[in-house]
C-alpha cells in the first residue's frame, strides 16, 4: 500500500471555514496604542466567481403614442421564378429594379415591379413567338 494518505479533518466536524481575525503586526515597539498596524492587502477581485450583472428592467410604454403596427413581409416567391430565366432575362430585371430604386421605391418594391414588368415582357414575346411560328407553319 501506498504511504500516501488523503487528508482529514482534524476536528472531523464541518469542512465550513471559519472567519480569520485581523492581522495586527506592531510596528517598533510592543506599544499597545500604536494605531500604526499593519491591515491585510484587499484583493481587488474576490476568489469566488462574481454573478453576472442583473439585465436593466424595460424601458416602460409611452401611452401617449399610438403602437406602430408590425411590418409586413411578404415571401419573395418571384425569385424562384427568376432563378429558371436565361442570364439575359435576369440582367433587364436587375437593371430594371435598380432604375425603378433610384427613383425612390424601396429595394423591395422596385424588385417586386421590375419582375411583373420582366414577367409580362417575356410572356409578351412568347406569345408574339408563337404566333409568328403558327403563321409561318400555317
Amino acid at each position: 500500500m501506498s504511504d500516501l494518505r488523503s487528508l482529514k479533518s482534524a476536528r472531523g466536524g464541518s469542512r465550513a471555514r471559519g472567519v480569520q481575525g485581523r492581522l495586527s503586526i506592531s510596528f517598533g515597539e510592543d506599544d499597545p496604542g500604536d494605531s500604526r498596524r499593519a491591515e491585510p492587502a484587499r484583493s481587488a477581485r474576490s476568489a469566488r466567481p462574481r454573478r453576472p450583472a442583473r439585465p436593466a428592467p424595460p424601458r416602460p410604454v409611452k401611452r401617449d403614442e399610438p403602437p406602430r403596427p408590425a411590418p409586413i413581409f411578404h415571401p419573395l416567391a418571384y425569385r424562384s421564378v427568376l432563378a429558371g430565366w436565361p442570364i439575359e432575362h435576369r440582367e433587364r430585371w436587375g437593371l430594371r429594379a435598380n432604375e425603378l430604386e433610384e427613383t425612390g421605391l424601396s429595394w423591395r418594391d422596385a424588385e417586386t415591379q421590375a419582375f411583373v414588368e420582366a414577367w409580362n415582357g417575356i410572356r409578351e414575346r412568347e406569345a408574339r413567338a408563337a404566333t409568328n411560328a403558327e403563321v409561318v407553319t400555317g
